[in-house]
């Protein structure tokens, strides 16, 4: 693990608290440079699948949009609803946080 991706995670623990003991079902924060999950409240394999499906390609594909559409803009946010749950998707540079309600 990137040694940024570990300053925030040390640094936000009290937001990790937070949104754990509300009404979040878990979350996962992933290493954009090696693809793998760097912390989570999930079982492994969920954490490998939501890190597959939602980072690798949902989110990819949705940059790639929000670039066709303006070069000058950037994702910041992606909310994505089921009937289950809903993801909330915040990717950065160096790591992707994912809280699932």
């Amino acid at each position: 693990m990137n040694r940024i991706l570990e300053d925030v995670i040390h640094k936000n623990a009290a937001t990790v608290e937070r949104i754990t003991s509300e009404n979040a079902t878990g979350y996962l924060v992933s290493d954009n440079t090696a693809n793998a999950v760097a912390e989570t409240s999930f079982d492994n394999t969920g954490a490998q699948a939501i890190v597959k499906h939602l980072h690798g390609v949902l989110v990819t594909s949705c940059q790639s949009v929000i670039r066709d559409l303006d070069p000058t803009n950037k994702l910041c946010f992606l909310r994505v609803a089921t009937r289950k749950f809903e993801y909330l998707v915040a990717p950065e540079e160096y790591f992707t946080i994912t809280v699932v309600q």
